[in-house]
């Protein structure tokens, strides 16, 4: 009986243990606080005068996701992260997705940007996020010598095409982590009495960058092509929400 009673508490003092390594094991990590200031354009770069973005925002430490992304707007009060370090917000005007496709197929501009931030156990800090436009803008421009009556470019990056057929068509394209991408055209066009001619090229692309396609004119019946590049234009939004 007294070998049984002892093997008896033996197995009650192993489940304790096992118990309390459990609890020990869930124990829940210190939190900190972060609370997530407006994010803005950033002024050295493209600006653009009299709205006011709701960013999607979005939380990751290392590669992995911490909180999806969310309006501005939408975040109720500081947000409670696990104390550690390597996180990162970033923000958004709207998705690479959006940016191509909305409010028409020729998208729109998207501003980004992120900035790394640690948390300490128990207490609150403020982070700041400067976005400047992430995608690049393209354009057609024809110069005073382009006698052409008609035009058709058709631009092509990543898959994706888009026609232009006069000066007032601004079309966006997504270009990547290392900010460029090469576009490549067609140019088809039509004089007052039906003749037609035609060139073709690559350009780059740069983020933060209006490309401007120059379509040119010559005494012998060619198209001629010239590039420029403008970072301070101002591009148009029409889809913005407005932060209340």
């Amino acid at each position: 009986m007294m070998k049984r009673t002892i093997l008896y508490t033996l197995y009650i003092y192993v489940a304790a243990l096992t118990l309390a390594s459990c609890v020990a094991d869930i124990e829940p990590m210190p939190k900190g606080w972060l609370h997530v200031a407006p994010p803005t354009k950033d002024s050295t770069t493209i600006t653009r005068s009299g709205d006011q973005i709701d960013y999607l925002v979005s939380i990751k430490k290392d590669e992995n996701m911490i909180m999806s992304p969310i309006r501005y707007s939408q975040i109720q009060g500081p947000i409670s992260l696990s104390a550690g370090t390597d996180y990162t917000l970033l923000a958004e005007s709207c998705t690479k997705t959006e940016a191509e496709a909305q409010p028409s197929i020729y998208g729109q501009p998207r501003y980004a940007g992120n900035v790394l931030f640690d948390i300490e156990a128990n207490k609150s800090k403020t982070i700041k996020v400067s976005c400047s436009m992430a995608n690049a803008a393209f354009q057609v421009v024809k110069d005073a010598s382009f006698y052409y009556k008609s035009f058709i470019v058709t631009a092509t990056l990543n898959n994706r095409t888009l026609m232009f057929t006069d000066e007032e068509q601004m079309g966006y394209f997504n270009v990547g982590k290392e900010g460029t991408a090469l576009l490549s055209y067609q140019v088809e066009a039509t004089d007052s009495e039906g003749k037609t001619g035609k060139g073709s090229g690559t350009i780059e692309l740069k983020a933060k960058t209006l490309s401007r396609l120059h379509l040119k004119g010559s005494d012998l019946g060619y198209i001629g092509i010239s590039v420029t590049y403008d970072d301070t234009f101002t591009p148009t939004v029409t889809n913005v929400v407005v932060t209340p």
